[in-house]
C-alpha cells in the first residue's frame, strides 16, 4: 500500500499487535471473579468487597475494598476494614483512612477505598470475613469471600 491511507493501516495494524503481544496469553480465564457486598439492616453502613481465584483453590484474593456511611455531618471520617480467617480472630487488613464526601442531600456519603489491582492484593483462605468500620462508631458491615 501506498500513500496516507497505506500508512494508517500499517500503524494501525501495528498497534493492534502490540496491544494483542502485550496482554499474553489469556490467563484471566483461570480466575473467577466474585463481589462480596453488604450494608447494615438501614443500609446507613455499606461494604464491598472484590475478590479473585483460581478455580478449584480455596484461596481468595482481595482487590478492592469499599466502605460506605451514608451522613449528613461534614466532620471528618476515617474507615479502615479488618478480616476475620475461618477460627481465627479479628486482624486488621488496612489502617485508618480519611474518607471522602459524594452524592448530594439525603444521598450523601462518605467513602474510602483501597485498591490493589486486577488480580493482585492480600489472600485469604475461603470463607474469611471482610469488614469495615469508621473510627468512633462501633457499627460494622461484613462481607464473606465464598
Amino acid at each position: 500500500m501506498t500513500g496516507k491511507a497505506g500508512k494508517a493501516v500499517l500503524v494501525g495494524s501495528a498497534a493492534v499487535l502490540a496491544l494483542s503481544m502485550a496482554a499474553g496469553p489469556s490467563s484471566a480465564a483461570s480466575y473467577v471473579d466474585k463481589k462480596a457486598r453488604h450494608c447494615t439492616a438501614t443500609c446507613g453502613y455499606g461494604i464491598a468487597v472484590n475478590y479473585w481465584y483460581k478455580k478449584g483453590s480455596d484461596n481468595r484474593g482481595v482487590e478492592w475494598v469499599h466502605a460506605s456511611k451514608d451522613t449528613q455531618s461534614s466532620k471528618t471520617f476515617y474507615g479502615r476494614w479488618t478480616y476475620k480467617k475461618p477460627g481465627g480472630t479479628t486482624h486488621v487488613g488496612k489502617g485508618w483512612r480519611k474518607a471522602v464526601f459524594e452524592g448530594k442531600g439525603s444521598a450523601r456519603y462518605a467513602g474510602v477505598d483501597w485498591y490493589a489491582g486486577k488480580h493482585k492484593g492480600p489472600v485469604f483462605p475461603k470463607n474469611t470475613k471482610i469488614c469495615i468500620e469508621f473510627k468512633g462508631y462501633a457499627t460494622k458491615s461484613c462481607g464473606t469471600l465464598k
